[in-house]
């Protein structure tokens, strides 16, 4: 039996976190001793601990370092997610003590013109922690004060660099003096109402120039979010082979969440760097119940294998390159 660990490619650089907002509330303590207590023991829950809801797969920008940018996660799709279906998944999470939600996958949640509404939505079913990735290049006044009355709890602003030139390169077509200037004022107006949400993270892959220069990047963004932040950077480009490498490795996706992309296909997980998800699909949103899914045999041998270090024998775990990336931090496979 292999153990899981949670968040192994996830990194804090600042003393503050965006959670320590929250350190005296007991259902939040709860929640994340199940995120980290979970895959570590094995323990499968009644409900997932937390669900990526995908609010759109349209993205505004063309990342190098993306698996989106070069189709090679999932089939390409314009979709937004309806709103009607969206409130069938919340209604059903919040039945079942949903602990929390992340309204982004791949593509870009400000682009769909309801997200406030689904950020309100979850808040009055009493999901505890309700966030999203944005690159923010659409924050703007309006918006801003539109999240900060849904009462959003956090926002992970992914971006690369402190300069024009870092940033301009890893974040095509966007233009650092923007963007920079939409973080300031997310940071201002919350200063101003003197509120506390949404936490701002900000954050970044860790590619070869930022890894020389995260600790300029932290003093660079300090000042402006409660927490500063870098991911691992994973192979996303199509034909990286790592396939058929068996490790003594567990995933912890499998007792922590559970995927609905806009269209309403259910997955066990991100599925990181899968160019095709028929692969591992469990069913539709629309026609069966994320417990079902959660519950269901698909899931039962995805946790069995991974926990018992076969994950290469599902196709999905072994092409994906979150799986590669921590098997290469174990001396596994070759960088």
């Amino acid at each position: 039996m292999t153990t899981a660990k949670a968040n192994p490619n996830f990194h804090v650089g600042t003393k503050t976190t965006v959670f320590d907002v929250k350190a005296d509330d007991k259902r939040f303590i709860e929640y994340r001793k199940r995120w980290y207590e979970y895959p570590k023991k094995h323990i499968i829950g009644d409900f997932p601990i937390h669900l990526d809801i995908e609010s759109t797969y349209r993205c505004n920008l063309k990342c190098p370092f993306c698996a989106r940018t070069f189709n090679n996660w999932g089939g390409p799709t314009e979709k937004d997610l309806d709103f009607s279906l969206y409130k069938k998944i919340v209604d059903e999470g919040s039945k079942n003590n949903l602990y929390s939600i992340k309204l982004s996958l791949r593509g870009e949640p400000l682009l769909h013109r309801k997200i406030s509404e689904m950020v309100s939505y979850a808040k009055e079913k009493k999901i505890i922690d309700v966030y999203f990735n944005t690159n923010a290049v659409l924050l703007n006044e309006k918006i801003i004060y539109k999240l900060i009355n849904a009462r959003l709890d956090r926002i992970s602003i992914s971006f690369e660099g402190i300069d024009k030139e870092e940033y301009e390169k890893n974040r095509p077509p966007a233009k650092f003096e923007n963007v920079l200037k939409n973080v300031k004022l997310l940071r201002s107006i919350k200063d101003s109402l003197n509120v506390k949400h949404p936490q701002i993270r900000v954050q970044t892959v860790l590619t070869p120039t930022m890894k020389k220069i995260f600790p300029k990047y932290v003093d660079f963004w300090k000042n402006f979010a409660d927490e500063v932040s870098y991911l691992d950077m994973r192979k996303e480009t199509p034909g990286y082979n790592h396939q058929g490498t068996i490790a003594k490795w567990c995933c912890p996706f499998p007792w922590q969440r559970m995927v609905v992309l806009c269209d309403g296909t259910i997955i066990p997980c991100l599925l990181h760097g899968i160019g095709d998800f028929s692969k591992f699909t469990i069913g539709n949103a629309k026609n069966i119940d994320i417990k079902e899914a959660w519950l269901g045999e698909k899931m039962d041998r995805f946790r069995e294998l991974n926990k018992s270090g076969q994950g290469h024998l599902l196709e999905a775990c072994d092409q994906c390159s979150f799986r590669a990336m921590e098997l290469e931090k174990n001396g596994i496979v070759k960088k």
